[in-house]
């Protein structure tokens, strides 16, 4: 090799060294410019699933018990709507529940304590009518969902054989005829609703 020809190929060693570089450059920058484009992607994908989606807070509010109304002539309590009847006309228990079926509701069944104290002390002067009765063929109480009335909430003597239905007022619940009397009335319960509320107003 003649020396001419050496410092040629230093000089193209050089440039082959150079090109390497480079490329390693390139391929760093390629990859932080991808990694960057991932991660805005990700946060635009983040930023329009919450943007679209309401906030649990704000749905929690619109069936909040605030939110919620009932029909004119019915009051509300907890997240149930309450009609308290106030005919003179005697009613027996079937005629009672039929009266708040026509009304979409049903006799009222209770379910807390804090439900038995408003509705003990709220009908003034009368009875009402609730959705329970006694099963003579299996000797106890039972709502008209089907429950078995639960002694923790509150007792029921029976007091007559022939008083098989239950009526709540004047502070307490006793038995008394299913027949009904002029001291009974009937009263309905329904679940409260955001659509009432809206057409209050």
């Amino acid at each position: 090799m003649t020396e001419s020809t050496r410092p040629r190929l230093q000089k193209v060693t050089d440039v082959q060294g150079v090109s390497r570089s480079s490329r390693t450059r390139i391929a760093v920058f390629v990859a932080l410019i991808i990694l960057l484009l991932v991660l805005a992607v990700c946060r635009i994908l983040m930023c329009y699933s919450t943007a679209s989606s309401p906030p649990e807070s704000k749905t929690f509010f619109n069936t909040s018990e605030e939110a919620l109304g009932c029909p004119p002539d019915w009051e509300k309590h907890g997240g149930k709507c309450y009609f308290f009847s106030q005919t003179h006309e005697i009613k027996d228990w079937n005629a009672s529940r039929k009266e708040c079926t026509d009304r979409n509701s049903d006799l009222v069944t209770i379910d807390n304590q804090d439900e038995l104290k408003y509705l003990s002390v709220r009908p003034e002067g009368h009875y009402y009518f609730l959705g329970l009765t006694y099963s003579a063929s299996e000797e106890k109480w039972k709502w008209i969902n089907n429950m078995e009335h639960s002694t923790d909430m509150f007792n029921i003597e029976r007091n007559y054989s022939d008083y098989c239905c239950a009526v709540v007022g004047r502070g307490k619940v006793e038995t008394a005829s299913c027949s009904g009397s002029e001291t009974v009335r009937y009263m309905c319960e329904k679940a409260a609703n955001i659509l009432e509320e809206q057409k209050e107003n």
